[in-house]
């Protein structure tokens, strides 16, 4: 994933569907690693350094919540926000959301993802 696809996306000016075609094939490959007991790997390009503002983990979830992005979509991102060196946030809810969204012990669900969105958009 490039950063300045997903910093675009965050941004609102890059549509959910022109990241999904970026990012599809490898988030697949992950998937199907960690499926067959491997490691996936998480791929994102060095870039800029950007703050990550809830507003923005916001889109995150709305794409997601109206099914823009698939739900296999939502840990590959997490964890590239996370990981990459050039994402950084200092707000509790961007945190809170991310770590929710990689976390793989149990399905993500679409009710979730909702839940998860009201609690973000419920931060003053």
């Amino acid at each position: 994933m490039r950063h300045s696809s997903l910093a675009s996306f965050l941004n609102g000016e890059l549509p959910a569907d022109e990241l999904w075609r970026q990012i599809e094939t490898e988030v697949g490959d992950c998937i199907a690693a960690c499926a067959k007991g491997g490691t996936g790997h998480v791929i994102i390009t060095h870039g800029s350094d950007t703050l990550v503002a809830p507003q923005q983990v916001s889109v995150l979830l709305t794409a997601l919540a109206d099914d823009k992005l698939p739900l296999d979509a939502a840990s590959y991102i997490a964890d590239a926000l996370i990981m990459s060196e050039n994402f950084e946030w200092d707000d509790a809810s961007v945190a809170e959301a991310l770590f929710f969204l990689c976390d793989e012990s149990a399905p993500l669900t679409l009710a979730k993802v909702e839940d998860a969105l009201s609690r973000l958009v419920a931060v003053p």
